[in-house]
């Protein structure tokens, strides 16, 4: 029972816009016609009802007092004008009177109702009384009138209730089909309508399905849309601008890892080239060998760079984090690129201690690229320093130099995949994914890197590390 009942709403929850509106629209018609026709129904029940019965009891009250003014000895005139009102002015009214020693003594052709269902009674008792034979409802009523000593008069009386029960089931009638007809006229008032109202809708699919990867630049949200769709056309416009972000970035990392890759390779092809078009000497051959070498361990190098992001990128795991010791790392850093400072007499100094919640593998290789990057880009005898500060959320450690600065233009691109300012990334050991490195590590730790720098006064890079990590 339930799967088929889960099986009956799937279909409408699955089924078309349009067609679930029509459906709830016509459903609600259909309630609010119906309890408008049971109320309309019922009162008119009532109120016919409430009618007969007064009608009937101004009948009943005629009767009795016209009987009470009767003697023993009235001729028939007296019982002609009840027999007029009874038969002639009022034809649901059936009569039967009984004389003091229970004889018959006048009936009306319309009393159909055996005499043992009347009881008299004294006040008045209406009650309902039904024919199974004719399947006719009637009023009924019985009393006894004394019109002198030794002379009591039963009377019985009836209203036949027929014609109200006709009108009744005429009125049924034509307000089922007052509720059909309501009820297909909303389904297709509603069809139309919610196919109306849904129309922009539809344009907003078939603007939706004209834009293809060719054309991300083209946008929906500038369109005169209804006040509800404005805000699904904004937010496919926000969709369409990252697409178009990602594309293009897609298709830069795509250009800039072909050049990365064509140029060893490219390299290698020549040197080989150029040593087997003739005999060389053992020592031709060994700077030959030199250079693929070289190139290879670039191409490796690459390699390992890039499957580097990408697993730091598409973690699935929760990071693995530690209190790392941040005076003991700027030691060790300071210990790993001593000597490659010192080949430029570049002084580097550390200050701050204190602890920050960090997976110590990322957190080491992001200092070993902004260090490395420093020494790098600081002329001889400069100055490189770190620093760390305990912020009330945040860990922050800084790396800053006394080196040419980056320039503005190059600011909004320098942790983009393989980007190298003009002047400050020539050399061709430099990949161009360090600082885009630092910037995966801290996106993986939920904090941040910014850049501070002027112009032949020297650069700091800020790390910030989330005091308390939901990693």
């Amino acid at each position: 029972m339930s799967l088929k009942r889960k099986n009956k709403l799937g279909i409408l929850h699955n089924g078309s816009l349009q067609a679930r509106l029509a459906i709830s629209f016509a459903i609600i018609t259909t309630v609010i016609v119906f309890a408008t026709s049971v109320l309309l129904y019922s009162g008119l029940k009532d109120q016919i009802k409430n009618e007969d019965k007064m009608e009937f009891i101004e009948s009943t009250s005629f009767i009795r007092r016209a009987v009470k003014t009767l003697s023993i000895t009235t001729n028939s005139e007296s019982w002609q004008l009840i027999w007029e009102y009874a038969v002639n002015a009022h034809g649901r009214l059936g009569i039967r009177v009984f004389s003091t020693n229970n004889e018959l003594y006048l009936s009306t052709p319309n009393m159909h109702i055996p005499p043992e269902v009347f009881t008299p009674s004294d006040p008045l008792h209406y009650r309902d009384w039904k024919d199974q034979e004719s399947n006719i409802e009637y009023l009924v009523t019985s009393f006894q009138i004394d019109t002198g000593p030794g002379h009591t008069w039963r009377v019985d009386a009836s209203y036949d209730l027929s014609p109200s029960t006709t009108l009744l089931r005429g009125y049924r009638i034509n307000l089922a089909i007052l509720l059909v007809s309501g009820i297909l006229l909303s389904i297709a008032i509603s069809w139309f309508v919610s196919g109306y109202g849904l129309r922009p809708l539809k344009h907003v699919a078939e603007a939706m399905q004209g834009i293809s990867s060719e054309h991300l630049s083209q946008r929906i949200g500038n369109q005169p849309w209804p006040n509800e769709l404005t805000g699904l056309a904004r937010s496919f416009d926000s969709m369409l601008e990252r697409l178009e972000e990602a594309f293009t970035q897609l298709s830069q990392f795509s250009t800039d890892i072909a050049h990365e890759v064509r140029t060893p390779v490219n390299n290698m092809l020549s040197a080989a080239s150029v040593t087997l078009n003739r005999d060389r000497s053992v020592e031709e051959y060994k700077q030959t060998l030199e250079t693929i070498e070289i190139e290879a361990t670039h191409l490796s190098k690459l390699v390992d760079n890039m499957l580097f992001l990408t697993r730091t990128e598409h973690m699935k795991s929760p990071l693995k984090v530690e209190q790392c010791s941040i005076e003991e790392e700027f030691r060790l850093q300071t210990t790993l690129l001593e000597a490659l400072a010192d080949e430029k007499s570049i002084r580097i100094s550390w200050s701050g201690s204190g602890y920050v919640t960090a997976n110590k593998d990322l957190l080491r290789r992001a200092l070993l690229n902004l260090i490395g990057n420093a020494i790098q880009y600081t002329p001889e005898g400069g100055q490189i320093t770190l620093s760390t500060e305990h912020l009330k959320r945040f860990v922050k450690i800084s790396v800053t130099d006394t080196g040419k600065g980056i320039e503005e233009q190059h600011l909004p691109h320098i942790f983009s995949r393989f980007y190298r300012a003009d002047t400050a990334r020539a050399d061709r050991s430099n990949t161009g994914l360090g600082l885009a490195f630092v910037q995966t590590i801290m996106s993986a730790h939920n904090g941040s890197v910014s850049v501070q720098t002027e112009v032949d006064k020297g650069t700091t890079f800020t790390l910030l590390f989330p005091t308390i990590t939901t990693l």
